[in-house]
């Protein structure tokens, strides 16, 4: 069974969007998928340590939780580099087991069979 890529763009700016697609993307996971997390544009801040704690949406489990759950079961998490170049971080900043990608390994992880999900 090919594999799921989360698309995730948002993050502070828009915290419920970020928090509903980690929402998602945990559900997968504890639902047997395969999954990977492209995070992008706004959303390579929750890739960044101490970001997801700061969101609080109303939801079973908070960021910050979501994404140890999902650090946990292992789920690759990739933040494209023009996105995290923009906004200053460096790489010590990074959650554990997050790596900064060029763009071009989105469309290898598409190439391999998994299919997008965008929210």
């Amino acid at each position: 069974m090919a594999g799921l890529i989360y698309l995730i763009s948002h993050s502070t700016a828009e915290p419920d969007r970020a928090a509903t697609a980690l929402h998602s993307a945990l559900a997968a996971v504890r639902n047997g998928h395969d999954i990977v997390l492209w995070l992008s544009s706004d959303g390579v801040r929750l890739g960044i340590q101490g970001v997801a704690e700061t969101l609080h949406e109303p939801l079973p489990e908070s960021a910050a939780a979501m994404m140890a759950a999902l650090a946990e079961a292992n789920v690759p998490l990739y933040l494209e580099q023009a996105s995290f170049d923009r906004r200053g971080y460096a790489e010590d900043a990074l959650r554990p087991g997050a790596e900064v990608v060029g763009a071009g390994h989105l469309a290898t992880l598409a190439a391999e069979g998994r299919t997008p999900v965008s929210l």
